[in-house]
């Protein structure tokens, strides 16, 4: 009986152990913008990507809001979602203690990119909203490099195929706009 009581003590151990250490994250959004640049040359896009390694992709081009996004969805398999795991993990997002630097120490033009990280609880009788984490444009230089490594990763996720037919486009919005 005791080695029965052991057994199964150790089994529970193990299963809340494995699951403390997974990220029960339900989805991330990714945003970058080029920064203040002329309309030609201005780009911004979002991925966003679910748990389930489902992704979509939303780019736009110049800043006319009436100018619908260029929209494209893929899939990111188990292996690099547990990649994206442990890069959400070394950027240390979702410990929730992320500071910015102060904003008169910002720096003035250049890019902006920043994580957004949602947790909704499972449970659906529970009626509590998403947990969320996100990451500052500018936070302090302790967190840069584990977010500026999980936002390149992110941008190594979207497919070749995809990033080529960005580059089409964004070649002739930028001679169409010069003209």
């Amino acid at each position: 009986m005791k080695k029965i009581l052991l057994f199964l003590v150790l089994v529970l151990m193990m299963s809340s152990c494995s699951k403390s250490q997974d990220m029960n994250w339900t989805s991330l959004v990714y945003e970058y913008s080029s920064g203040p640049l002329p309309p030609p040359y201005h780009h911004e896009y979002s991925i966003a990507i679910n748990n389930d390694g489902s992704a979509n992709m939303s780019y736009r081009l110049g800043y006319d809001a009436n100018r619908p996004p260029l929209n494209y969805s893929f899939k990111i398999d188990d292996e690099a979602k547990m990649t994206l795991n442990e890069k959400l993990k070394d950027s240390r997002l979702l410990e929730g203690k992320i500071q910015a630097v102060p904003e008169n120490q910002h720096p003035v033009g250049g890019s902006l990119s920043r994580v957004k990280v949602y947790i909704v609880d499972p449970d659906p009788n529970l009626d509590k909203p998403p947990v969320l984490f996100e990451a500052p444009y500018f936070p302090l230089k302790e967190y840069a490099k584990g977010l500026g490594d999980l936002y390149g990763y992110i941008n190594s996720l979207i497919p070749p195929d995809v990033k080529a037919d960005i580059e089409k486009q964004k070649a002739e919005f930028e001679q169409n706009e010069k003209k």
